[in-house]
C-alpha cells in the first residue's frame, strides 16, 4: 500500500519528560491555529491515573513548544456541576466556529458512571467556559462541523450499545438540544481492520470533494487490540450523506513509539489542520507520546475517490437501518 502519511523525523514531538510538571504520559492532542501559533490541547495523564487537558503552543508546529504550567480543562471534584468529570477529562476535538469567532471543544468527561461527551468554548486558550455534559455515558469521540446545515449544527459522536460502537451523526439548533440521529459509519465486524469499533478522529475537514473524515478503527486479535486510522467522505452540503468509505486503513502503528507504551499498537488522532497543500495530523502513539504525520491533501482525496472498490459508501456493510 502506498504510504500517504509521512512521519515527522523528530517523532515523538512531545513526551512526558518535556512537560513542565510531573506526569505519566502525554498523548491524543486536539489541535487548532490561533494568533500565528499551532495550539495543541494535550491529554495529560497524571501520576494518579487521571487525565486533564493542557495547552502547548509552537510557532512552527514541530518544536519549540511552550507548555502551560496548569491545565486548561481539568476535573473539579466536589462540584455538582462537573461531577461527571470526576475521573478525568480526555481526548479533545477542537473546531473553530467562524460565525461565533470562538473555538468549540468536545471532550470526554469520565466518571464512575462511564465516559460521556462534554463541551467547552474558548476564544484564546487562556480562559475557557465549560458547558458540562451534553451526551450521557457511554458516549465519546465527539467532533462538530464548523458551520451550520439548514440552520442546524451537526456533530459526530460514538454512543455504545452493548458491544456495538458505530459513528453517529446528530444535529442541534442551539448547541443544547441534540436530535435527528443517524448511523454514519458502522463497525464492520469479521476480519476487517475496523471490525471491533470505530470512532471519529479529527473534526471534519472541508474540501472541494466533500468533508474529509479521519476515523480510528480497532481490530481485536489474540495479541490484543490494534488501533489504525481510515478515511471517509461525506457530502459537502449534507453531512448525513456518506459518499465514500475507503476500505483500507491509511495509517497504522509501525514505529517503536507507536507499538510500545502504556497501550501498545495504537495510533490515535484527535486533531488535524490544513497548512498549505498539506494535512498535518497530530496523534498519540501507544497512549504515551505526541507525534506528527503529514500528507498531501490532494493525495488523500485522489486515493479515496479513485480506489477501485471504494465507490460503495457502506463497503458492503450497513447499520441495518434500510
Amino acid at each position: 500500500m502506498r504510504e500517504l502519511f509521512k512521519r515527522e523525523k523528530t517523532n515523538p514531538i512531545i513526551t512526558a519528560d518535556k512537560m513542565p510538571y510531573s506526569v505519566n504520559t502525554v498523548f491524543n492532542p486536539g489541535v487548532a491555529e490561533h494568533n500565528g501559533d499551532v495550539v495543541l490541547l494535550l491529554r495529560v495523564e497524571d501520576l494518579q491515573g487521571q487525565s486533564h487537558l493542557t495547552v502547548a503552543r509552537s510557532k512552527n508546529g514541530v518544536d519549540g513548544w511552550q507548555i502551560e504550567l496548569k491545565p486548561l480543562i481539568f476535573p473539579q471534584p466536589g462540584t455538582d456541576e462537573y461531577a461527571y468529570e470526576q475521573f478525568g477529562c480526555e481526548d479533545s476535538r477542537i473546531t473553530y466556529i467562524p460565525e461565533k469567532d470562538e473555538y468549540f471543544i468536545c471532550y470526554t468527561a469520565y466518571s464512575p458512571v462511564g465516559p460521556g461527551v462534554a463541551t467547552a468554548r474558548t476564544k484564546d486558550f487562556v480562559r475557557v467556559e465549560k458547558s458540562g455534559l451534553i451526551f450521557p455515558p457511554n458516549n465519546k469521540d465527539a467532533a462538530i462541523f464548523p458551520r451550520k446545515f439548514n440552520n442546524k449544527w451537526v456533530m459526530l459522536h460514538r454512543p455504545v450499545a452493548g458491544d456495538i460502537e458505530h459513528i453517529w451523526l446528530t444535529c442541534s439548533p442551539d448547541w443544547i438540544h441534540w436530535g435527528e440521529p443517524k448511523c454514519l459509519l458502522p463497525e464492520r465486524g469479521g476480519p476487517w481492520w475496523d471490525a471491533a469499533r470505530v470512532g471519529a478522529g479529527a473534526p471534519p475537514i472541508e474540501t472541494d470533494e466533500g468533508w474529509l473524515i479521519i476515523y480510528h478503527g480497532v481490530k481485536t486479535t489474540t495479541s490484543g487490540a490494534i488501533y489504525r486510522l481510515g478515511l471517509a467522505l461525506v457530502d459537502r452540503g449534507n453531512p448525513y450523506k456518506l459518499l465514500v468509505r475507503y476500505p483500507r486503513w491509511v495509517f497504522g502503528p509501525t514505529e517503536p513509539y507507536e507499538k510500545q507504551g502504556d497501550v501498545s499498537n495504537v495510533v490515535y488522532t484527535c486533531g488535524a489542520i490544513v497548512r498549505g497543500d498539506e494535512l498535518w495530523m497530530y496523534y498519540g502513539g501507544a497512549d504515551t507520546c505526541v507525534c506528527l504525520a503529514r500528507a498531501k491533501l490532494k493525495d488523500l482525496l485522489n486515493e479515496i475517490t479513485n480506489f477501485e472498490g471504494a465507490s460503495d459508501p457502506a463497503c458492503s456493510v450497513s447499520c441495518g437501518l434500510g
